[in-house]
Order: structure tokens, then sequence, then C-alpha cells
């Protein structure tokens, strides 16, 4: 919720706990947001708990959720999932989370899918094997993406476009 007590627009989450060192990718991006954005954008630390998640849900034109994840890809590989299919619990996760974020969403769909985004985008760093140079480098170029995606909702917001329901 912004400042003003409305509930922002765009939210982006980043879930992961600062104890772990591969698992600190949520959090760091969501530090180096910091005070980038007006009220129109929230910034929600979940920790590890996939399922707080849910408490962040309103209908918001855009949802990102940063994680990191261990998928067996290069150590410091970016995945975007945009738009997932939610209509099914997954078979894998991945996360690294009892409940990750997907999972929370998928629960989200059939519980209460009136409260789910029109658009929702799961940033995902893989970070098996990185190192702390390649840390931050993941983690800025996560930054970099959510940066993008939220000029391109403010502009289409600006423009009047309506985001398709995801």
């Amino acid at each position: 919720m912004s400042s003003t007590g409305t509930l922002a627009q765009i939210s982006v989450v980043g879930a992961g706990n600062w104890l772990i060192s591969h698992d600190r990718v949520g959090p760091r991006v969501l530090e180096l947001l910091e005070g980038r954005y007006g009220p129109e954008v929230d910034l929600c630390h979940t920790g590890t708990s996939g399922l707080e998640l849910l408490d962040h849900l309103h209908g918001q034109k855009l949802f990102l959720v940063v994680d990191a994840c261990t998928l067996g890809g290069p150590a410091g590989t970016l995945r975007i999932v945009d738009r997932p299919d939610l209509s099914q619990a997954p078979a894998s996760t991945a996360s690294v989370h009892q409940i990750g974020p997907l999972e929370a969403l998928a629960v989200a769909h059939h519980l209460f899918p009136e409260q789910l985004p029109c658009h929702i985008q799961l940033i995902l760093a893989e970070t098996e094997g990185i190192d702390d140079k390649l840390f931050e480098r993941v983690c800025r170029d996560a930054v970099d993406h959510v940066d993008q995606q939220i000029r391109e909702a403010l502009a289409l917001d600006a423009a009047g476009v309506e985001v398709a329901q995801a």
C-alpha cells in the first residue's frame, strides 16, 4: 500500500533470505530499487514464505516476482517467466522455498482469482554455483529488467492502454 493509503498498481516482490548467500537475489534487488519510484510502485519482501505472497495480491496491473532458482542453467542466468500458466500447480518448483511464488500464485488462481494481477512475471536468477561478483551482476541485470517492465507499464497506463488479463 502506498503512503497515500491507496493500493499501488505495480508490485515488485522480492523472495528470498539474506542469510543464505544464493537466496539473496530478491531482497538485494529490492534494496537496489529502493527510492526509485513513487507510490504507484510497491516493493514487497516476502522472505522465504511463499504463501506470504498471497497478502500482496489485489488485482494490480503488473506484478513482478524476483527470486533465486536452481534449474541447472549457467550460474547468473536470468530466466523470465511471463504470464505463467496458473491453472495447474507446477510439477516441479523453481524456488528453494517449501512453497515458492509460482505455487502460491497457483493457489491464488484457484482460491481467489479476482485478486490476481492482470500481468504476472517471474524474474528468476540461476544461483547454483554463483560467486559474489556474478551475484551482483545478476542482481543488477534483474533491476534493469524490472525498471524496463515498470517503465513500459507506466507508459501504457499514461496512454490509457489496458493490460490483458494474465
